[in-house]
């Protein structure tokens, strides 16, 4: 089988140990399998516009290039709406399969119904962290004019 990985962090401190720990855990589980690794893909920071290499995945899924998606987990892959809901159509067509090493999704197994809850709960965590993150800075600044 061939796989594509994609690799995902959002924190720039610490930024290869991070990366690295995500790779050697995807491609020994190739290894393992003996499955071929067609390419990883890596993205580093935050925020919307932080996803260029996940929309490359799904370009490239689209275009026949391998045959399923591996991650450590569903937050790497579910963080952004739009291209979650390219990947499951995709996974539903049979056109790429997608599993994370947690167990967490494995269409290969059929469980692409749970694709949505999966990817609106990360949706949903990753806005309530947002909030939470922006309400800490201005907590913290108030604070600091008192």
């Amino acid at each position: 089988m061939k796989c594509a990985i994609y690799i995902r962090t959002a924190s720039k401190n610490n930024t290869d140990h991070h990366l690295n720990i995500q790779s050697e855990q995807l491609k020994q589980f190739i290894s393992n399998r003996n499955w071929q690794l067609y390419n990883s893909y890596i993205d580093i920071g935050s925020g919307p516009n932080k996803y260029k290499n996940l929309q490359e995945i799904v370009n490239d899924a689209q275009n026949n290039k391998f045959d399923i998606i591996l991650s450590t987990d569903p937050t790497r892959l579910f963080r952004n709406p739009k291209l979650s809901a390219k990947l499951k159509k995709l996974c539903e067509i049979g056109a790429i399969q997608i599993m994370t090493l947690n167990g967490t999704i494995n269409t290969l197994q059929g469980n692409v119904d749970i694709f949505s809850l999966y990817a609106w709960i990360v949706e949903q965590e990753s806005t309530n962290l947002s909030e939470r993150i922006k309400y800490g800075k201005k907590k913290h600044l108030l604070e600091k004019q008192s």
